[in-house]
């Protein structure tokens, strides 16, 4: 099974998006797949324009939302302040729960975090933590803005520290305007950068988001790539 975890080199840089297109993009290979974004702040349980429910949409809409987001949470916050503020915590073993509900049956599943990689659930756990726990292969999708190479970087170098098994970065269009000279070269100073790894442009796309439009993105920017990634990753896995 493809197990893949979507970060961020901050918040704001499309992850959802990413993400939504990567599950639109498997559903148009055949695949039986499930996003997930297992906590989410500021936004009210079964808020149809959450994360969650663009992630649900693009996975086919058959899983539970409980499943697709275990916790929401209502200020926008890290998930370990939102929870402290809302009287509650972070609960893994709901979380491996939820996971575990919808792998089965699933050739792939995408989980979607929250900013950064670090960002923590609980003072002492972070989303590196989680995706390794789940055995997720990272795509890190970085903003194409000033500052993303050294954001690029800080992300990756966590990733590899904490053991996960980056597959590639998308470097997402942001609006508004032209492009000037930091966004027309970062995506050449990346790949020079992160020569083994794919560095795949992502264009902006406006609202809201036809599930179809996002899979022609994904199979324009080349995010097949990343499917090809996993696959090979696992295969690996397999032979150890």
């Amino acid at each position: 099974m493809i197990r893949l975890g979507v970060t961020g080199t901050d918040t704001g840089v499309g992850k959802t998006m990413v993400a939504a297109a990567l599950l639109a993009l498997l559903r148009q290979r055949g695949m039986r797949v499930a996003g997930m974004k297992p906590v989410e702040t500021g936004v009210a349980p079964g808020d149809p324009a959450s994360d969650a429910a663009l992630l649900r949409a693009a996975a086919g809409g058959y899983d539970l939302p409980e499943d697709v987001c275990p916790l929401t949470l209502p200020e926008p916050l890290a998930p370990w302040v939102a929870a402290r503020r809302a009287g509650t915590d972070v609960d893994i073993d709901a979380l491996d729960a939820a996971f575990e509900r919808l792998c089965e049956g699933r050739d792939a599943i995408v989980v979607e975090g929250a900013g950064g990689l670090l960002v923590p659930l609980a003072r002492d756990l972070a989303f590196d933590s989680l995706f390794r726990r789940w055995r997720l292969g990272l795509i890190v999708v970085a903003g194409n803005r000033l500052g993303v190479l050294n954001h690029a970087l800080l992300t990756v170098r966590a990733a590899r520290a904490a053991g996960l098994d980056v597959q590639g970065i998308v470097l997402n269009s942001l609006p508004p305007g032209e492009a000037g000279t930091v966004e027309q070269t970062n995506g050449d100073a990346l790949a020079e950068i992160f020569q083994d790894l794919p560095v795949l442009p992502f264009p902006c796309l406006p609202g809201p988001h036809d599930i179809n439009v996002l899979a022609e993105a994904a199979e324009s920017a080349g995010l097949d790539a990343l499917i090809h990634a996993a696959r090979k990753s696992l295969r690996t896995d397999r032979n150890l």
